[in-house]
């Protein structure tokens, strides 16, 4: 497994805490979010697939999820969460559903072990997950195990440039504090996990946004009401929200990265990536995955 795509640093069991505790407040901020599941979406747009059998990993609150059942309303959806909370708030979305509808099932789950038999689904999706499991090269294999002949595996989660502001102002206070930040992989290690798996045709591009908040403080409350805390992170030097830090972060992101009129900026960067079921056994001849690489506006 390519080093940079270990995250063997995750707490899963916080990580469960930490999305169920924000499912009243993820809507609210979870705009970027939303942003990123639409492109992920165009994805499927421009493929000839017709799937009967959909699922959705990581389905939060269930936006992704509903944005499936809206262009294959004929097709049984399933949305999975490790969150108990995520998953009833994408099932209250979905009680009212016309006859000639699929069905829609949700499960609580961990994306890296999935109950489902080998073969299951047509398409396998999941909208920025990946980066909150302990082993993303396992939730591919997984993707792929369940992935039924002719199915697709198409996927989002943030990239390495993404909060690179925040982690250089946290070095800077300190080179621990740094670690408070998740360790992002870069597409190129994407890509590579991604042909390890018996699929053809895997392609990865990635998209740039940079976002500007009144302040860094609001950039921390953000991130923590959609369930971002670094309480998530195994040996993580601890007092992200302690009042001290908070102040010296404050003056040291406003110095580097502040606007003109007087608002921080953040980057993330999203990627994106799919690949079609190919029997178990077969080589790629060429080792070469297309890559993309998209600034947003």
């Amino acid at each position: 497994m390519p080093e940079d795509l270990n995250n063997s640093h995750i707490n899963t069991a916080q990580v469960k805490h930490s999305f169920s505790s924000a499912t009243s407040t993820y809507d609210e901020h979870a705009v970027l979010q939303r942003e990123i599941a639409d492109r992920l979406l165009q994805h499927v747009a421009f493929t000839k697939i017709n799937p009967k059998r959909i699922l959705d990993i990581g389905c939060g609150t269930g936006y992704f999820t509903r944005l499936l059942c809206q262009q294959f309303k004929k097709s049984e959806v399933t949305g999975l969460d490790l969150s108990e909370n995520m998953v009833k708030t994408t099932q209250a979305a979905h009680r009212l559903r016309l006859p000639w509808h699929g069905r829609r099932q949700h499960v609580v789950s961990d994306g890296c072990q999935l109950p489902f038999a080998n073969a299951s689904f047509d398409l396998v999706t999941s909208n920025l997950a990946m980066q909150w499991v302990p082993d993303p090269t396992l939730m591919m294999r997984e993707m792929r195990r369940v992935l039924a002949p002719g199915g697709l595996i198409l996927f989002s989660t943030f990239g390495r440039r993404t909060l690179l502001e925040l982690r250089q102002s946290l070095a800077e206070i300190a080179n621990e504090r740094a670690g408070l930040v998740l360790p992002f992989p870069d597409i190129t290690s994407l890509g590579n996990s991604l042909m390890e798996l018996a699929v053809e045709l895997p392609v990865a591009d990635s998209d740039i946004f940079t976002l500007t908040y009144p302040n860094t403080m609001a950039l921390v409350r953000e991130l923590k009401n959609i369930g971002a805390s670094s309480a998530a992170i195994q040996n993580r030097p601890s007092g992200l929200y302690g009042r001290r830090l908070l102040k010296q972060l404050e003056d040291v992101y406003s110095a580097k990265h502040q606007d003109d009129h007087g608002r921080i900026h953040a980057t993330f960067e999203a990627l994106y990536a799919q690949a079609w079921y190919k029997d178990a056994g077969y080589e790629h001849a060429d080792r070469i995955i297309p890559i993309q690489m998209n600034e947003a506006d």
